[in-house]
């Protein structure tokens, strides 16, 4: 069916009996009667065949409809002529040439046939860094851990011309076998200590940059040409006076008036995750002309949506109306930001006050299971209780070392910002107030907070068995080590290990038993995935979107406008450009920048750098409950957000094993309240445990969150601390979960209100006082 289907999609003859499909066949009903023509003599029904054309034609991750188990894999198509004049190569040829030591030249294979991308690294949209990674490897394993590749056909259209030889099939299977994750863990890592060494520089010459950049925006107050001259003649930028940094004015050309606009301030905004949509927001708001572009054929950046089918059982009459592209008899959940606390998330909350989308209660509550010999037991999050069996039992004493920690950090941060003095008596708390007062002197931003915790007595045990699965589930991440521990009061503020009443509530249920628990700190939307998505349709409206469209470069013009040149050989003139995409995607995009900028962008370090082909990158989502533990899982089901499980593995090391629950995780639709045989189970699975799987018949999709999520390390903060030295520089701005000293929502959001309000835009929550002290304070650690 393959090549008759994927002529039928592309309205073809299709081969076969007859003709194609008109041209409403180029719609899914069309495809799925033209092909059934094909099969009036086969004995599949219908029903089946219905089934087996939508999975190949969807066959995507979240954020579309159904996808079929397996990801699709890349096919490259080769001239077989072509096939059988290639050289046959050795893979120790491909190994030299790997880009650390041989540089000249970078060679990769795929299927036994090797590619010279000596020439495509300077283009590929992932970023040279990553390309580098790759090269004189395998990409077996690269495709599979970055589906990204496989969810188009761009990738094998780029490949298929670059290839310069063909390996035996002996070299060809080496290939892959000496191409694994560890190996790629190893060149990730040399690539990381040549910028590390780079950025330690930088850092270190930061209070010095800093002081001149003070100095010359002083000359600059009292004689602008003077300090516009000296912020010309340095490498870093001096806001509002080097070339670029300066606000768009929007006065009439003619007229000079400000109150009579004519002239729009025109600006690109490259990535439509929450950063790029809400600095495109805030400037439309303002009066300016914003194109935005996104390579996905979704906006929302990590924030995606998954439709789960209630057609056995009835949508709930709280849930909203299915929109147009929606699956029928559906509930839509986000599901990877899924939750908030707003008492520190409060730009994102004014935002959706402003945008008139309603929020309720989430009802977090993690279960954790250790299975770990000698350290088994249970633990409800939000329950403080040490019942029999609890691992707050197991591990007594080192729960009380965590406290001593967390309370130590809080008396030391509180110290070094000031807490104490009358101006910030009143005070709301705040993820973003650790560097004020003399916060940048507090050791605890650089000092981990695991390395607080061993200095008292703590065990590696206690850190592997609770605290990392604990917080695995919400940063996506299994490497905690590095989190530095200024942090650690906030967590525990928001998702507490040490619940109390200001956080938890406990009690009974008339829906869940007469014990029940959770998290009192967060909140969602009330139309779940529907709410998310109206977030970024709202945040967009009047914007020029570009859907589906890579960026393939940014282009200084002499006149020093911008022109953004993308992937359909298109292309828009604008006075200002902001990169909210990943730091790795925008090297390529941007040939243009310094020296010291590529220094910067190839420091940040994501999850997938240390675990690439870990489960907490690849999510099935699936109505399998067996995964988890015969003896709790209806409890589980019926009340636990979070199903964590740890396990020793075979080879010694420990597995954190993460069900995301959105039978609870979907409060707003009325799904959290349905008793269990009244809704589907609704699980989404990470790092299955050995011996386990997920009855294929009932997965529902994939998904992949490679390049997602910043590690919490002391690398990350020292570049973000030096994009100072580069934002707005020749009118650039860069804004992303990297950017900032986290990785949230209203992180990210800020960011982009932060660089929308650098080019001229307002701020758009003027009288909201708390919100306006985060934004400052990060405008502050942003240094724009």
């Amino acid at each position: 069916v393959s090549p008759t289907l994927a002529e039928a999609k592309k309205g073809g003859s299709g081969g076969g009996g007859g003709g194609g499909p008109s041209e409403e066949g180029t719609t899914l009903e069309g495809i799925q009667s033209y092909v059934l023509s094909l099969f009036e003599s086969d004995e599949a029904s219908k029903e089946e065949v219905e089934k087996a054309i939508e999975d190949a034609v969807d066959g995507g991750d979240a954020d579309g409809a159904n996808a079929s188990e397996e990801p699709k894999r890349v096919t490259i198509v080769h001239d077989p002529e072509l096939l059988e004049d290639l050289p046959v190569m050795s893979f120790g040829e491909v190994q030299k040439h790997n880009g650390l030591k041989n540089k000249d030249r970078l060679l990769v294979s795929y299927d036994g046939i090797v590619y010279d991308v000596t020439e495509f690294a300077a283009s590929h949209p992932g970023g040279k860094d990553l390309l580098l990674t790759a090269a004189g490897m395998d990409l077996e394993h690269f495709f599979s851990n970055y589906t990204v590749h496989s969810q188009t056909e761009k990738a094998a259209g780029w490949l298929a011309p670059l290839a310069v030889g063909k390996l035996t099939p002996e070299d060809a299977a080496r290939a892959r076998e000496l191409s694994t994750p560890g190996a790629h863990i190893a060149k990730r890592g040399e690539l990381l200590r040549s910028a590390r060494r780079r950025v330690i520089l930088v850092a270190a010459t930061l209070p010095a940059w800093m002081t001149v950049r003070s100095f010359v925006r002083v000359v600059g107050w009292f004689v602008p040409s003077l300090g516009r001259l000296l912020a010309w003649a340095l490498p870093v930028t001096v806001p509002g006076l080097t070339p670029g940094s300066e606000p768009l004015t929007r006065k009439n050309k003619k007229t000079g008036n400000a109150q009579d606009v004519e002239f729009e301030g025109t600006v690109a905004v490259i990535g439509g995750g929450i950063a790029g949509c809400g600095a495109a927001w805030a400037l439309k708001k303002s009066g300016y002309r914003v194109t935005l572009f996104e390579a996905r054929e979704n906006l929302g950046g990590n924030a995606r949506t998954f439709e789960w089918d209630f057609s056995e059982y009835g949508v709930p009459k709280e849930a909203p109306a299915p929109e147009e592209e929606q699956m029928p008899d559906s509930v839509r959940s986000c599901v990877s930001v899924t939750a908030w606390p707003a008492m520190f998330y409060k730009n994102y909350t004014c935002l959706l006050d402003n945008l008139g989308i309603e929020t309720v209660h989430q009802p977090l509550s993690w279960f954790l299971n250790s299975k770990v010999p000698g350290k088994e037991g249970t633990l409800w999050g939000a329950d403080p209780e040490r019942y029999e069996g609890s691992l707050r039992n197991v591990f007594a004493r080192d729960f009380s070392r965590y406290d001593k920690v967390v309370r130590f950090s809080r008396a030391v941060t509180d110290t070094f910002t000031l807490k104490f003095m009358p101006w910030r008596w009143n005070d709301t708390p705040s993820m973003y107030d650790t560097h004020t007062g003399l916060g940048l002197l507090n050791p605890l931003t650089v000092v981990p907070l695991y390395s607080l915790f061993k200095a008292i007595g703590g065990t590696d045990q206690w850190w592997d068995i609770i605290f990392t699965p604990y917080y695995t589930a919400s940063f996506l991440v299994d490497e905690l080590r590095p989190f530095p521990a200024v942090f650690g009061p906030l967590i525990e503020a928001q998702i507490p290990l040490l619940p109390n009443d200001s956080n938890t509530w406990k009690g009974s249920s008339s829906r869940r038993g007469e014990t029940d628990c959770n998290i009192t700190t967060c909140v969602t939307w009330k139309d779940a995935g529907n709410g998310i998505r109206e977030v970024f349709r709202k945040l967009t409206s009047g914007v020029d979107l570009r859907i589906g469209t890579r960026v393939r470069s940014v282009e200084i013009l002499p006149d020093g406008r911008k022109r953004v040149h993308d992937e359909n050989d298109g292309y828009v003139d604008v006075d200002r450009v902001v990169f909210a995409c990943p730091a790795n995607a925008v090297g390529n995009m941007y040939p243009a920048h310094s020296k010291l900028t590529e220094t910067i962008l190839s420091t940040p370090v994501y999850a997938d750098d240390h675990h690439p082909h870990s489960g907490h990158m690849h999510a099935v989502m699936h109505s399998d409950g067996s995964v988890i533990q015969e003896d709790v899982r209806d409890e589980c089901l019926k009340r636990a957000s979070n199903y964590v499980e740890v396990t020793r593995l075979s080879d010694g090391t420990l597995n954190i094993e993460n069900q995301y629950n959105f039978g609870v995780q979907t409060p707003g639709p009325g799904v959290y309240d349905l008793p269990l045989d009244k809704k589907p189970v609704m699980l989404i699975s990470h790092a299955l445990g050995e011996g386990k799987s997920i009855d294929p018949s009932l997965v529902r999709g994939t998904g992949n969150h490679a390049r997602a999520h910043p590690l919490y390390s002391g690398w990350n903060v020292m570049a973000q601390l030096s994009l100072r030295l580069v934002q707005g520089r020749d009118g650039v701005y860069y804004c992303s979960n990297w950017t900032t000293p986290g990785n949230c929502h209203d992180m990210s959001l800020l960011s982009g209100l932060v660089c929308a309000h650098a080019i001229g835009a307002e701020y758009p929550f003027p009288e909201e006082r708390e919100a306006r002290k985060d934004f400052n304070r990060l405008r502050d650690l942003m240094g724009i």
